[in-house]
């Protein structure tokens, strides 16, 4: 029983490190089978046969697309809608209470910190997702500087360096949080079929890909949900 949690922990490990690696789908189960067939035949637990997953997956030679591809190609969407989202949770309170937006350089720069982190996530990723601490940290980072820009909000207009109606911004942010979501639904769709781990003898896909297909459109959907439930609470305080 030991070896087969150790087995089945390594083989997280190993399908994360690929993963990491951008290693296809297809590419991953025939991994795992062979792996599996191996150890089958031996009777060896797998960190003795194989050594650590880390290393393991670094020594193979397997069809990938580029390191982080992945991450460059979602992070202009991404920063987009992040920037949408802070300016809709700006005006939506303003709007609310019949006011103006008031801006401060202050409330801008704080604002500015969970999108500069975004921006350079490729530089640290590989520590986000080994290390939880690293996330919790980044998470409490973006989550402290939205708080902090809400006590940077100008009292009066005198105070304010821009001075706006929230209109035209929350209803301009609130369409650009729809439109990415609707685009990047569209697109992970479309990647499906090349992330999904089939295995090659039996033919089936791993189940466990369900569970991420659904965290996957539930981050394509975050914004968005996340600004209703703004808005909600904007009225209920006004």
């Amino acid at each position: 029983m030991t070896q087969q949690t150790d087995d089945k922990k390594w083989f997280d490990q190993l399908v994360m490190e690929l993963r990491v690696r951008q290693v296809h789908g297809s590419a991953i189960g025939d991994t795992i089978a062979s792996a599996r067939e191996l150890l089958g035949d031996t009777g060896q637990p797998a960190e003795e046969a194989f050594g650590p997953a880390r290393d393991y997956a670094a020594a193979l030679e397997l069809p990938s697309e580029p390191k982080h591809d992945w991450v460059r190609k979602a992070m202009g969407p991404a920063l987009l809608g992040l920037l949408a989202f802070l300016l809709f949770n700006q005006a939506v309170v303003s709007w609310a209470r019949s006011e103006l937006l008031l801006v401060s350089p202050a409330q801008l720069a704080l604002l500015a910190t969970p999108v500069v982190l975004l921006a350079l996530l490729p530089l640290y990723l590989d520590a986000l997702i080994r290390r939880i601490w690293a996330c919790i940290g980044i998470t409490a980072a973006c989550v402290m500087a939205g708080l902090l820009s809400a006590f940077a909000t100008p009292k009066s207009q005198a105070e304010a360096w821009l001075a706006i109606d929230p209109l035209p911004w929350l209803i301009g942010s609130a369409l650009v949080m729809v439109a990415l979501s609707i685009m990047n639904t569209i697109r992970s769709s479309r990647s499906e079929a090349d992330n999904d781990i089939t295995d090659p003898l039996s033919g089936m896909t791993d189940s466990t890909g369900r569970g991420a297909k659904a965290a996957v459109q539930v981050t394509n959907w975050l914004f968005p949900t996340l600004a209703v439930a703004m808005l909600g609470l904007a009225l209920a305080m006004r």
